[in-house]
């Protein structure tokens, strides 16, 4: 059962400036910020009210994100959709039809990324957080 979204993924060139945009503009608070080397990513989760939102930048050219913002600049990346009983959603997503990639299990949630090519061109991941959100170190 998808519960709400979870937050909202947005892919920059500069990770510093677009945290610093988010504080002042916005008066968002940063709630973790983590280097996922495997991946060649900065991610940065930040609170806007109730609302969360994931920049991400890249460290290295040929990271997934850094191809993402080449060619279709900065700007939404994805969303995440917070669920209950992960696995059964994820099964009816792909009885559904949907391309499911990238699924990870950590102490601290599962996730998985629904490929857009099967989903109106939209990266759109699913996450079960086994705990509270505020206490998560990253997502990935």
């Amino acid at each position: 059962m998808i519960k709400k979204i979870n937050h909202v993924g947005i892919a920059v060139k500069d990770i510093d400036s677009a945290i610093e945009f988010f504080e002042h503009v916005y008066e968002a608070a940063l709630v973790w910020r983590i280097k996922y080397e495997d991946q060649q990513i900065d991610s940065a989760l930040i609170a806007i009210g109730e609302s969360r939102i994931e920049i991400t930048a890249s460290l290295d050219p040929q990271s997934s994100v850094a191809k993402f913002i080449s060619a279709r600049g900065e700007g939404i990346h994805h969303i995440s959709l917070e669920v209950e009983r992960f696995d059964q959603v994820i099964e009816g997503f792909r009885m559904k039809g949907l391309t499911i990639v990238a699924e990870t299990d950590t102490e601290d949630f599962k996730a998985a990324f629904i490929h857009p090519s099967s989903n109106l061109g939209l990266l759109t991941e699913i996450i079960e957080p086994k705990k509270d959100e505020h206490s998560l170190g990253g997502k990935r």
